[in-house]
């Protein structure tokens, strides 16, 4: 699906809007429609390349708010209408010992960030 953002074209580039494609939902996946997103200064210095090459363009923003409006098959614990948060991670395994004990920023498969990281489809993730 192709939804509208604000993304860093390159390093140290002001964000412009674009248009950016999302992976359908997958059977664990939650749709949220943004309300509101915060940019603060991890955001700031991964845009400006900071912290090492990024996959430009970049759509920061891991402090976001908004609205269910889809969830996949197998999610228990969001319905649609729900307010909901995000983090600055959107992914890990849910199943080594550090998932399961409420550390999943510890994964031992690694954890996967709201934006610039490689989700487990191979995809590059967006943030908000």
């Amino acid at each position: 699906m192709q939804v509208h953002a604000y993304a860093a074209p390159a390093a140290a580039e002001p964000l412009v809007p674009t248009v950016i494609e999302r992976r359908d939902v997958g059977p664990r996946d939650v749709l949220i429609e943004i309300t509101h997103a915060g940019i603060c200064h991890s955001d700031i210095h991964t845009v400006n390349g900071d912290w090492g090459p990024q996959p430009f363009p970049v759509v920061p923003g891991h402090e976001i708010v908004g609205t269910v409006t889809e969830v996949g098959a197998e999610v228990t614990t969001h319905r649609v209408g729900d307010r909901v948060g995000v983090g600055c991670m959107v992914n890990s395994c849910g199943h080594c010992a550090n998932c399961l004990g409420g550390d999943e920023q510890y994964c031992l498969d690694g954890m996967v960030g709201t934006y610039a990281a490689t989700d487990r489809d191979g995809s590059t993730t967006q943030g908000g």
